[in-house]
């Protein structure tokens, strides 16, 4: 009886082993049907067929194809995979030339330090704006009307007090932002702040940094000083 034709997308799991002799060993299963292991099945299923009924060449050659064309995008995968990794532990060595640096990052965050805080503001258009100050909870505990702002780069201080005019306490607070430009349109804007790189981490191919005491990816970056 003729044996049905190899599948070569499919995978086998199999145990193969060595070469009948003193010593022979033996292999674990595997759940991948190799090149090696392709061409033996296939030469077994030649030996064992049905010499009135034969294999269609026309198919064994389509079926040897496919099978030339998965290993060849296998190889490709392989090699693509090295080269990354390659460029990957470059790229690594480049970025620890960040520590140290100041950097300007977008970021929400605000630290307010000795009664004091700065924050950058970057907007597209000129726009009326007002920022809104929050604690660690998301309560707000400061309204900041900045009125109407260029566009461009601008920088917002605040002396640390609350909406009730008493002193707030040092750490760290959110901003919220609200532009709208003359138009009464909603217009995008973004908050920044300038601090010094202390550390870059790398973790599942994503680069960090870690800046004013926060971590931040490689692409909040906006700028880098001496």
């Amino acid at each position: 009886m003729q044996s049905a034709m190899i599948d070569p997308t499919a995978t086998a799991t199999a145990t193969a082993t060595a070469t009948a002799g003193s010593g022979a060993t033996t292999k674990g299963p595997s759940n991948t049907l190799g090149k090696d292991a392709f061409l033996k099945l296939l030469v077994a299923q030649l030996k064992h067929q049905d010499p009135t009924s034969a294999q269609d060449p026309n198919a064994m050659v389509a079926q040897m194809a496919q099978f030339s064309s998965l290993e060849q995008q296998q190889n490709t995968n392989s090699l693509l995979t090295g080269m990354q990794g390659q460029m990957s532990a470059m790229f690594q060595g480049q970025s620890s030339s960040l520590l140290g640096k100041n950097v300007q990052v977008t970021s929400s965050s605000m630290d307010l330090t000795g009664g004091k805080a700065t924050m950058g503001l970057s907007l597209p258009a000129a726009a009326n704006v007002t920022l809104t100050v929050q604690n660690a909870t998301g309560q707000a505990v400061a309204i900041l009307p900045q009125g109407a702002l260029n566009a461009g780069s601008q920088v917002v201080k605040w002396d640390g007090k609350g909406t009730t005019g008493n002193k707030l306490p040092d750490g760290t607070y959110t901003v919220a932002i609200a532009a709208t430009g003359a138009d009464g349109k909603p217009v995008s804007a973004n908050t920044t702040s300038n601090a010094t790189v202390t550390a870059v981490g790398f973790s599942n191919g994503v680069m960090t940094i870690t800046a004013g005491g926060q971590q931040y990816p490689l692409s909040a970056i906006n700028q880098v000083a001496s």
